[in-house]
């Protein structure tokens, strides 16, 4: 960003996965805080917000000057838009700050329907350099969540060439793969990450030919150590993840960023001591150093430890009855919130210490070596590591009760002039007006300014100004006393003239009509197959057309460009680019969203956008193809009925994937793995190393038969023809 348009200081941002937590998170000082509703973001295993603690965060925030950003972060299918649209009546009725979004589809939808609400992409859509921000920049996002694996040194470069404003994580879980590309769930049972259902198998203890371990389970991201140097960097927010933790972590990771935030240069070291302890005091996994270079993504994978979050404060005797006997390592204290993880790191279990006993005496605390018994309706294994995650905290419950809804926001037109000031609600058209006497201004004319400060300081309980349009006549004067007079009367003609009901009524029926006039594109001329094949092999398809990777592709090859290219590499491919253009290539296979503007000064290219570029739906197809592809694959996780709906909308020349080994997980963290890897139900995975990333690919092709009216893709950079056995993902399943 340039120096006039970067921020003093980043903005501190911070969970809600409830509404207690986020007012503990604002209490504790942050800016900030972003929260999901019950559907449709990346959190779904946690609690989330309603409708009603949403708006009642977002009033609550907005008094006192600080904001709510609302997380609908996955991938929407086809079925799904009608929905969504309807739930985004709801939000732009309470109008968060901004909406945080992946899905390319829900770009569209918010930039040409709801404009009012400001756009800010993902970490799930996978922005790490300055070409994918230019790129984000013209699909009219405000803001940028890089991507969690982009290094320090990235950061810096990327910030000065950056158009948006850009946004980076500084603590909290990580995920093994690069942002918005993980299948590895997905493929175990149709859970999908990217739409908020990840089962973390990742978490799991995995062989291979040096033994085994926690071999895809990172620590967890803590960068609070840079601080400092992030605060200089002219970045728009620093990031606190964990909308699965409880308020008491919240609290504490909060004011350990806030304090850095704060201290003078003079105290850094002092406040860098302070944040360490409260630090020491969060349940969270062992800490992993920010990135500054690429050599730190080595230490990133802790094959010995357990990948559940928390203290450890014991292991599990015994389960039966009704009962957890437990062998305490640290102490336990009553109300205590535990979760129960397996040694395999399979998916474990979460409880409240409701009561504790020990040695059959009904107790309060329960001390190291100690053995107490907790109650639980389940079942673990003997031996399962138990995790403290969160301590007693009040529950904010009538805190919470007290908190006033919402009120509607209206956008209004303001019109100052010919004596008279009218203010007309734009969504209902139902107008306000009062004769004014108007005098000739001497020092101190009425300006637009002045009158939108004034009718932004609402008393109103159940209404507020949203976006104004103002016009006033030059030249004018009106007393600061009769602005105010006219500014409640207004207001209270607001609450008894204009109804929610018919402000969501008419925004829903707009959405409505958006999605109805949606046009299906005309069918191609004909059908393609492509082959992708490694370096310079050729295809055992003679009717397909070859593609081949950016490095070895010649004259007549379709151009594969890499789905991940860090910032220090961008000018080389722009130039192998450029030779390729030069030398007669036109065709480009585009997998990830910056490759789009790096071809975007060439003409007559045609482009395919392909896995993992993200369209599950109709108007994410929309939106790829207004930024110039002519081929759009649809999204690879997709069940058979919902390409077939998306198809049916969307119409025109579409791709999918039939055969090849699917990338599970793509990261650039040196995975401490010697050869294939297996889970303990005996599921392989291969491991490949290419140059500075590592792909974990299924141990069996993906295989489904060519849809109807699509092209198709086949992938041979890892794979074979007529390997057996193959895998349908989920064609055959509904994805989840």
């Amino acid at each position: 960003m340039s120096s006039s348009t970067a921020p003093e200081q980043p903005e501190l941002l911070a969970p809600a996965g409830t509404i207690q937590a986020g007012l503990t998170a604002f209490d504790a000082g942050a800016d900030a805080v972003y929260a999901g509703l019950k559907k449709w973001n990346a959190r779904a295993r946690g609690q989330n917000l309603t409708l009603e603690e949403l708006g009642k965060l977002i009033a609550y925030g907005r008094k006192r000057g600080r904001r709510v950003y609302v997380t609908l972060n996955t991938l929407i299918k086809e079925s799904e838009l009608a929905p969504v649209a309807d739930l985004l009546c709801d939000l732009w009725l309470v109008r968060p700050d901004a909406i945080i979004v992946q899905d390319l589809g829900l770009v569209r939808l918010l930039r040409t329907e709801l404009p009012e609400i400001e756009l800010h992409a993902s970490t799930q859509m996978g922005f790490h350099n300055s070409a994918g921000l230019s790129l984000a920049a013209r699909l009219g996002i405000r803001r940028v969540i890089l991507e969690r694996q982009t290094t320090f040194e990235e950061i810096e470069t990327i910030a000065r060439r950056s158009p948006v404003e850009l946004e980076v994580f500084v603590h909290g879980a990580l995920c093994c793969s690069l942002s918005g590309g993980c299948l590895f769930s997905s493929w175990l049972g149709g859970w999908s990450g990217n739409r908020g259902r990840c089962k973390q198998p990742c978490r799991r203890w995995y062989s291979d030919a040096g033994g085994g371990g926690f071999l895809l389970s990172p620590g967890d991201l803590s960068a609070i150590e840079r601080v400092p140097r992030l605060r200089q960097m002219g970045l728009a927010g620093l990031k606190i993840e964990g909308r699965l933790r409880r308020p008491d972590y919240v609290r504490r990771v909060v004011a350990a960023c806030r304090g850095l935030l704060d201290a003078p240069e003079g105290e850094m070291p002092a406040a860098l001591a302070q944040a360490r302890a409260e630090l020491a005091l969060a349940f969270g996994r062992e800490p992993c150093p920010a990135w500054r270079t690429e050599a730190d993504f080595a230490a990133a994978i802790r094959p010995d430890s357990v990948g559940a979050s928390g203290l450890e404060v014991g292991r599990v005797l015994e389960s039966r009855a009704g009962e957890l006997r437990v062998k305490a390592s640290a102490a336990l204290h009553l109300y205590d919130s535990l979760h129960v993880q397996p040694e395999d790191g399979e998916e474990g279990a979460s409880l409240a210490v409701t009561s504790l006993s020990v040695a059959g005496r009904s107790v309060s605390r329960a001390p190291a070596g100690r053995v107490c018994s907790i109650p639980f309706s389940g079942k673990v294994a003997r031996g399962s590591v138990v995790f403290k995650t969160g301590s007693v905290t009040d529950d904010l419950a009538g805190r919470v009760a007290s908190l006033p809804l919402a009120p509607l926001v209206l956008d209004l037109a303001i019109r100052v002039g010919d004596g008279t000031l009218r203010v007309e609600v734009l969504e209902t058209r139902q107008a306000w007006h009062a004769e004014v006497e108007l005098g000739s201004a001497r020092n101190h004319p009425l300006t637009a300014e002045i009158l939108e400060a004034e009718w932004r300081r609402s008393r109103s309980g159940t209404h507020a100004a949203g976006r104004l349009a103002i016009h006033v006549d030059g030249g004018v004067f009106l007393p600061a006393s009769r602005l105010k007079q006219l500014r409640r009367a207004f207001w209270q003609w607001a609450e008894g003239a204009v109804d929610p009901g018919a402000v969501r009524a008419r925004r829903a029926s707009r959405l409505g009509q958006a999605l109805r006039a949606r046009r299906r594109a005309p069918e191609p001329e004909r059908r393609e197959t492509v082959v992708l094949v490694r370096g310079r092999d050729q295809s055992p398809i003679a009717s397909a057309v070859t593609a081949r990777p950016v490095e070895t592709a010649r004259e007549g090859d379709e151009v594969v460009l890499p789905d991940f290219c860090a910032e220090p590499m961008l000018a080389e491919l722009a130039r192998r680019i450029d030779e390729l253009v030069a030398a007669g290539a036109r065709r480009f296979r585009v997998r990830s969203l910056f490759g789009l503007e790096l071809l975007r000064r060439h003409e007559g290219l045609r482009i395919t956008a392909s896995f993992p570029v993200q369209a599950s739906n109709s108007l994410a197809v929309a939106e790829l193809r207004g930024m110039g592809a002519s081929r759009v694959m649809v999204w690879v996780e997709l069940e058979e009925q919902a390409v077939r709906e998306l198809a049916d909308r969307a119409g025109g020349d579409l791709e999918a994937m039939a055969y090849g080994l699917v990338p599970l997980l793509v990261t650039r963290m040196a995975l401490p793995v010697r050869g294939a890897v297996q889970d303990r139900r005996g599921t392989r995975f291969r491991v490949e190393h290419e140059g500075a990333l590592t792909r974990v690919l299924a141990d069996r092709p993906l295989s489904i038969p060519p849809p109807p009216g699509l092209s198709t893709f086949v992938d041979l950079t890892h794979a074979s023809l007529g390997e057996e056995p193959t895998s349908a993902f989920n064609w055959r399943r509904v994805l989840v």
